[in-house]
């Protein structure tokens, strides 16, 4: 009897990672995201298939532009009706030319389906993406009792030809006290207000930060959290 529970914990320890993997997201190759097409679906590698799609100029040439947020392309759920993570990528399409390019493509940026936490239980987590003036706008939450909300804007930079990130806020939501801790960045001005509850007032505090530019596809959202949870004393 010892020998069989040894041999199938055995088993279980050899097939655990492979039913783990198996769940998991997989990052998109950003290699495999066509560098031209004559349409937006082209822009989804194998594997992929878009779950959004939003037109808007983005460069000021008056054409428009998209904005394609990508999903893995895999069941929503597994046999036991559980969620499945699924990984999302961001994918900015310029028409020039009277042809569709490839400007950039976010690997580190939205959240995957189901990175929500306690807050979405089963259901998928959402990155909502919008075009607002010419500006790509990003804005996800996630969390359990203390629910965190991220916004990252970008705007194209004539100079590089890139995507550059203008701004950034976090928000930190304890939903027991209702207690809120945040702290917005503009990085095209470089000042960041980080605000705080205290009583019945909230007490803004003012802070100069570089104005380094950085782009949509050098982003990565963990990170960016992390570090804010440092400044604000909650890591």
């Amino acid at each position: 009897m010892i020998r069989k529970i040894v041999c199938a914990a055995f088993v279980l320890v050899l097939i655990l990672p492979a039913l783990v993997a198996a769940q998991e997201g997989t990052p998109i190759d950003k290699s495999k995201v066509p560098a031209e097409g004559d349409s937006p679906a082209k822009f989804a590698p194998s594997g992929w298939k878009i779950e959004e799609q939003i037109a808007g100029d983005l460069n000021g040439d008056g054409v428009v532009d998209y904005v394609l947020k990508l999903v893995e392309d895999k069941p929503t759920t597994d046999s036991q009706g559980a969620a499945t993570e699924r990984e999302r990528a961001l994918v900015i399409v310029l028409q020039t030319g009277g042809k569709l390019v490839r400007a950039a493509v976010a690997d580190k940026l939205l959240q995957c389906t189901h990175c929500g936490g306690a807050f979405y239980g089963f259901s998928e987590a959402p990155a909502n993406v919008a075009i607002e003036k010419g500006v790509i706008v990003v804005d996800q939450d996630h969390g359990s009792r203390n629910l965190t909300n991220t916004t990252y804007r970008f705007r194209y930079d004539q100079a590089t030809k890139r995507f550059i990130l203008i701004g950034f806020d976090y928000a930190d939501a304890d939903r027991l006290t209702a207690r809120v801790v945040s702290e917005s960045t503009n990085y095209a001005t470089g000042v960041r207000i980080t605000t705080r509850e205290k009583g019945d007032r909230d007490i803004n505090k003012r802070s100069l930060v570089s104005k380094k530019k950085t782009s949509l596809e050098d982003v990565d959202a963990g990170k960016m959290e992390q570090d804010a949870e440092k400044r604000l004393g909650l890591g």
